[in-house]
């Protein structure tokens, strides 16, 4: 049947035609079948959706569909009924609990990436996943699928590293710190950065205050070569489009299968091409890893599936209880990175940073992690590290003599007390994102925190736990009072009750 063309200016992320109800009839199809929509030699499977009051003989295009086939208001268009793809199968053949083959994933994540797939069938595969699991070779096989949807990155000259962290600690921006530091001595070091989902920054978002972070693959290419580093936002680029489209999907129902998890790095890693990489796991309290055993059991599958994808991959587990700097919040942290690199801060990050060089050197170089450690403190230490880092800020975009003076937090601010007398017992990481996303991090670059204790101090009542800053007093207010519902430094009162 053909039909005339409505654009809605609405873009859906995926290929839908709304249809008059007695056309779908015609068509033998309903809500969520599929149908290909030709336009010359242009076309395109997308699903039904129906119109009550819709016109007969006229189909509605979403903006991205329209532009995916190249109609304007007007044109026609012929409609037919398509085929069930075989991926479903293979999405239900999971669900039972069996065994993918190579090309059956293959054909999950083509249809994924033709669109061909709605949301809900792509949240039945990632259930299928999140409930039966996938052995090593399924794993790779979606790996190798996930890398194959995107641009790749090649550099012939020398060796290429990256290191990724799994996430969920607050102020963990040893990237920034890793990058300058591995680039300085010669070695290349592309990295992929992301935006926060539910913390207070992802490096991509502190970065961005120093420099441009979204580049194209030209840009990295000439960037790294100039440098040998770089530190970009991932989502800006086409690597490994098709982890991007799964993430949506996983994000809303807070599936993280582990399968998953795995493939989404190192695709993301083989995109890069990287073929030393050194992943943190951090565990405990607070992280995404609760404990040790656990952490282990992911380091030794991250290994495994390094083999299989031929890249040496290797895992530090570190400690996810706490942050990894005082300073939450995209400038707040950017701020204490040029701090460190100054040489003007000595703290956690700094030290973090460089037993993780140590290892990627032992990596690379041969020699023992130890000696790594020495090699990349003397980078710190002598000023080597700060002047490729800014060479690396240059290059992007941003201004090569910026200072961490010149990085100020928001103007209001507010300082969160203590109610009692006690020792520091906790200071949790997801309660901080919830308290800095209210005073509006990351999307206000001035908002954050400053915390003022430490794990183990003994504290009165009164004292000083952590300083609350935004671009906006609204904001701040609305923090204030979420405040008081997460609680963000948990103190250990001397007398619990008194009957």
């Amino acid at each position: 049947m053909d039909f005339k063309v409505h654009v809605i200016d609405v873009e859906a992320g995926l290929n839908v035609v709304v249809l008059d109800d007695d056309d779908a009839k015609m068509l033998d199809v309903g809500v969520s079948d599929r149908v290909k929509i030709k336009f010359g030699k242009n076309e395109a499977v997308a699903l039904v959706d129906l119109a009550r009051k819709g016109k007969h003989g006229e189909a509605m295009l979403f903006s991205d569909t329209a532009a995916k086939i190249g109609v304007s208001e007007e044109d026609t268009i012929s409609v037919e009924a398509a085929q069930r793809p075989a991926s479903l199968d293979y999405v239900r053949k999971k669900l039972d609990g069996g065994i993918l083959a190579d090309a059956e994933v293959k054909a999950i994540i083509t249809d994924l990436m033709n669109e061909e797939l709605s949301a809900a069938e792509l949240a039945a595969f990632i259930a299928g996943v999140y409930t039966r699991g996938m052995n090593t070779e399924e794993v790779a096989a979606l790996t190798n699928a996930i890398y194959e949807t995107g641009d790749k990155l090649e550099f012939k000259n020398g060796p290429v590293v990256s290191e990724h962290s799994i996430g969920g600690v607050a102020g963990d921006r040893v990237s920034m710190i890793i990058v300058p530091t591995m680039a300085s001595l010669g070695i290349k070091i592309p990295k992929t950065c992301t935006r926060a989902i539910s913390s207070a920054s992802g490096t991509a978002d502190t970065l961005e205050v120093l420099c441009p972070v979204s580049l194209s693959m030209d840009q990295i290419k000439e960037v790294v070569t100039k440098t040998n580093g770089c530190l970009v936002w991932g989502g800006a680029v086409n690597m490994a489009v098709a982890d991007d489209k799964l993430i949506k999907i996983r994000h809303p129902l807070r599936l993280d299968p582990e399968e998953l998890l795995l493939s989404s790095i190192l695709a993301k890693k083989k995109a890069e091409g990287a073929k030393t990489v050194l992943l943190d796991i951090p565990c405990g309290r607070g992280s995404k890893v609760e404990n040790i055993e656990k952490a282990r059991e992911l380091a030794h599958k991250f290994q495994t599936m390094g083999s299989h994808l031929e890249m040496q991959v290797d895992c530090i587990i570190s400690d996810g209880t706490e942050p990894v700097m005082n300073y939450i919040g995209p400038a707040l942290e950017a701020r204490e990175v040029l701090r460190t690199l100054e040489g003007a801060s000595s703290g956690l990050l700094a030290e973090k940073a460089c037993l993780m060089s140590g290892v990627l050197l032992h990596m690379v170089r041969g020699i023992s992690k130890e000696e790594g450690y020495r090699i990349a403190r003397y980078e710190l230490s002598s000023g080597k590290a700060l002047a490729k880092f800014k060479e690396i800020i240059g290059a992007q975009g941003g201004d090569p003599k910026i200072k961490s003076e010149d990085i100020k937090p928001g103007k209001f601010s507010s300082v969160v007390k203590a109610t009692a007398e006690g020792r520091v017992h906790h200071i949790d990481n997801k309660s901080i994102s919830r308290v800095c996303r209210a005073a509006g991090a990351p999307a206000d670059k001035g908002a954050g925190m400053v915390l003022k204790v430490s794990v183990g101090q003994q504290i009165k009542e009164g004292a000083e736990l952590y300083e609350l800053c935004s671009s906006s007093k609204e904001k701040l207010d609305f923090a204030l009072q979420q405040a008081k519902h997460f609680e963000v430094v948990e103190v250990e009162q001397i007398i619990l009750d008194i009957i």
